[in-house]
């Protein structure tokens, strides 16, 4: 799950849990159970949507707000408690997919006049609708959008090779070796570690690719299927990178690393595109040079979506609630506080980007239509590895970018048995 801040502790997970759980007892007639990541939302938009439903309906509403760790954590937790107790959860996309071919989530449907059908980016649009299952059911069917972004790289200017940066294998590199961090995430460490493995066959790729739009579909299904490999022969050599690549690394982490680069106790970061923004602010307030890079064998596009788990009472007011946060003024406030990128788009959302990035003078001119749509959304940079472009990448980057599947329960045994090995 793409976080922001800095969390708190496992124990503070659980008292906050036991909280929630108590007061989910105490008798409220009209409650809104949300299950979303930590530090994943202006929580002052909670409050306001309270205030917004009872003015549109004249009925009032609490919002119960629950915070979990990583989506295999509100998976598990979802599993535990009786059906119908949450009634919204944002976990990945991958996650999304698993707990839909699962049958724990209700399918829903965006009103075609609300925010979220009008402003979302025809981009994320087309890609939820593009993962699709047996049965003709797709992400969409299960899911409005909410964050999206992308894996790579923080660095620090000063200490760092902004050159190797574009290569993942820079990690392998004993230059580097305790100089860095990695997810303590199996998901996110093990797609880097696929393209150590595959980088003879990822460059040869690209570079047959050289971009010509006609290859583009043939490069994106090498990407993908390079990218998801869960092939037991690969899963096995894949272990022995894994743990050349731990060993050489200054820690796991999954939320530590921002502050750890900022410090200067490591020189790069392998960061979600959020968390990249979050640090390279922070670091700069510290008067610390940091950038960011997508890697060019390629990477990760994520996204995290809403959808509602299966015995849900209250669809009705969970599509509400992301109605809500999905109305230009409110996407721009949330982005605002955390740093992710909201799928929405509309001018609105454009607007505020390029008044918070644009150069008058910048020597590159990066064109979003891909992601607002149809019309001029271009805006000047001077840095394609600066806060700008990690929010918001060329469609260049986007291109050498692939979602994460939905691994099948072997393949998941698979990899967690064999990261277990070396992680422990």
């Amino acid at each position: 799950m793409k976080k922001n801040k800095i969390i708190g502790c496992a124990v503070l997970s659980a008292v906050m849990l036991f909280s929630a759980t108590v007061t989910a007892g105490c008798g409220e007639k009209n409650v809104l159970r949300v299950y979303n990541c930590y530090d994943y939302i202006d929580e002052t938009l909670i409050s306001d949507f309270e205030t917004y439903y009872e003015n549109k309906t004249g009925v009032k509403i609490k919002v119960e707000y629950e915070k979990f760790d990583t989506p295999e954590d509100a998976y598990n937790q979802i599993n535990i408690q009786k059906e119908g107790y949450y009634d919204l959860v944002c976990p990945s996309d991958y996650m999304i997919e698993k707990m839909a071919k699962e049958n724990m989530l209700e399918e829903i449907e965006m009103p075609e006049d609300g925010n979220y059908a009008t402003y979302v980016s025809p981009f994320i649009k087309q890609v939820f609708s593009d993962i699709k299952w047996e049965g003709g059911k797709s992400l969409s069917n299960y899911a409005a959008g909410y964050m999206w972004g992308t894996l790579g790289l923080v660095y620090n200017t000063e200490k760092v090779d902004g050159e190797d940066m574009t290569s993942w294998s820079s990690l392998w590199d004993s230059k580097y070796s305790g100089k860095f961090t990695i997810k303590n995430s199996v998901r996110d460490t093990y797609f880097v570690c696929l393209a150590k493995y595959h980088a003879d066959e990822l460059n040869a790729a690209k570079a047959e690719y050289n971009g010509d739009a006609a290859k583009l579909s043939a490069y994106q299904a090498t990407l993908k299927s390079l990218f998801n490999d869960t092939k037991a022969d690969t899963v096995s050599a894949v272990k022995g990178v894994l743990n050349s690549l731990k060993n050489n690394c200054f820690a796991l982490e999954v939320d530590d690393g921002k502050e750890t680069i900022i410090k200067g106790d490591s020189d790069i970061y392998f960061a979600w595109s959020g968390d990249a923004v979050y640090t390279m602010t922070e670091a700069e307030e510290a008067g610390v040079s940091l950038e960011y890079s997508v890697p060019d064998e390629g990477s990760n596009v994520w996204f995290d979506g809403w959808c509602v788990p299966k015995g849900s009472r209250k669809i009705a007011e969970a599509i509400e609630f992301i109605d809500f946060l999905s109305k230009p003024e409110n996407v721009v406030r949330n982005m605002d506080y955390l740093g992710y990128v909201s799928v929405i788009g509309g001018d609105e959302v454009f607007d505020y980007v390029k008044e918070t990035y644009e150069e008058t003078d910048g020597e590159h001119t990066i064109d979003l239509s891909y992601f607002f749509g149809s019309g001029d959304y271009t805006v000047k940079t001077s840095n394609l590895k600066g806060m700008f472009c990690a929010q918001y990448p060329s469609l260049d980057v986007i291109n050498r970018c692939v979602v994460m599947n939905y691994f099948a329960d072997a393949d998941n045994e698979r990899i967690n048995t064999m990261w277990m090995e070396v992680t422990t």
